[in-house]
């Protein structure tokens, strides 16, 4: 494998096949799922138990804070930012129907 020059950035890390989600009200129930998986729906798919109702992001009861891994998650969406304050955000609450992992995280509610 070729060495980068001094003058180049390294190459991106791999993107992982499977993330971990744990859920700590759960026992810290630790799950595994494909990478890019929509929170909400691991939790649905796998019992973690994140509240919800609508599932689109309209009732904001998927209110969720991200404790750990906060960055193996993506960008906040506009209907986030209806329902959650700059101070929740900055928290680490994120809407799980809204949220996406790229990364090892733990959710609590």
């Amino acid at each position: 494998m070729r060495q980068p020059l001094a003058d180049e950035a390294p190459p991106p890390a791999p993107t992982p096949a499977r993330v971990h989600v744990t859920f700590v009200p759960q026992n810290e129930r630790r799950v595994s799922a494909a990478h890019n998986s929509n929170l909400l729906r691991v939790s649905l798919r796998e019992q973690g138990g994140i509240p919800f109702k609508c599932g689109g992001g309209v009732c904001g009861t998927c209110k969720c804070r991200i404790v750990l891994g906060i960055e193996n998650t993506d960008a906040v969406k506009a209907k986030e930012r209806k329902h959650l304050s700059d101070e929740q955000l900055a928290q680490g609450f994120r809407m799980a129907c809204q949220t996406f992992v790229l990364g090892d995280i733990a959710v609590t509610w």
